[in-house]
């Protein structure tokens, strides 16, 4: 099949296969279960495939324009996630045991689910992708002031809610 491709859809491939990983435990990050994980990076792919060509600064560029693509793809599935309204009994909404991946362990990762998404993205960005300030603010077309302000905010947050569940401080971050 690779022989049937053109040369910038051969690249594309070869440029997203190392980053495919990455970009799904971001996606499982953001969006806290598996199934919608796989959504959004499989939306992502999808339409960073069919973008490709209108990339702007080549090979250099293609790692944070799919961590954004990435990360649109998730806040859209949490949008969508709110709009729904269950119509079963609640018992029967419960996922199945087994078909879903354990969340990040410990209780500084469920606090990290319950902030706010535009909290939540800068926290899962700056400690679980490793990324810098600037990178962030860049991935997300927000001003640097704003990143640093959502998470001072944020880390705000977490700290109040791990005091009040009895974590103790959070020093690690």
């Amino acid at each position: 099949m690779a022989d049937r491709m053109r040369p910038e859809e051969n690249e594309f491939f070869t440029l997203l296969a190392p980053e495919q990983g990455k970009l799904y435990r971001l996606a499982l990050a953001l969006l806290g279960n598996e199934a919608d994980a796989r959504d959004a990076l499989q939306e992502s792919v999808v339409h960073a495939f069919f973008a490709y060509r209108r990339l702007r600064g080549g090979k250099a560029t293609f790692v944070p324009w799919m961590r954004r693509i990435v990360v649109n793809s998730s806040l859209q599935i949490l949008r969508r996630r709110w709009r729904l309204v269950p119509v079963g009994r609640p018992e029967k909404l419960r996922p199945e045991p087994g078909r879903s991946l354990p969340d990040p362990p410990g209780e500084v990762w469920d606090a990290v689910r319950r902030l706010d998404e535009h909290y939540r993205v800068v926290v899962v960005l700056r400690f679980l992708n490793d990324m810098s300030l600037d990178a962030i603010g860049r991935t997300l077309g927000i001003p640097l002031g704003t990143v640093k302000s959502r998470l001072h905010v944020a880390l705000r947050r977490l700290r109040r809610m791990l005091d009040q569940s009895g974590a103790g401080k959070l020093q690690a971050v």
